[in-house]
């Protein structure tokens, strides 16, 4: 069964930087490769601990949908996936940023997949706080 998709480092940086915390069990090293957790055990590993130096971090990340949850329920922006109908026809996905506070949307381009519109809209949002 293949893994979950998990978020680009250029997001899981922006992650980290809007304090994720989140205990997962996939994260970025410092090199930028992305590592399973040998144990399988979830860990926060945006903790400062697993710093190689403090210019070489490694970085939690998460599965796409762990970040659009978290997105909604911590930082109350919805990250809603869509696609596109037109007479009949089915075409691109894209994504709905919804701020929740004051009900601000805004959409990102159009995506042959649904994953790459999720994460469009994901670092969006987080470009956004």
């Amino acid at each position: 069964m293949p893994e979950p998709s998990t978020v680009s480092i250029e997001t899981a940086r922006l992650l980290r930087k809007h304090r994720f915390s989140e205990p997962v069990t996939h994260y970025y090293s410092a090199s930028g490769e992305i590592v399973v957790s040998l144990s399988g055990e979830a860990v926060n590993w945006n903790c400062p601990t697993f710093d190689v130096t403090p210019r070489r971090k490694v970085h939690s990340a998460p599965t796409l949908a762990l970040a659009q949850q978290w997105l909604r329920e911590k930082k109350r922006f919805d990250v809603l996936v869509d696609r596109e109908y037109f007479y009949g026809k089915v075409g691109h996905y894209f994504a709905k940023i919804i701020r929740l506070k004051d009900g601000a949307i805004s959409e990102t381009g159009k995506y042959r997949s649904y994953d790459k519109a999720l994460e469009s809209g994901i670092l969006k949002a987080l470009r956004m706080l």
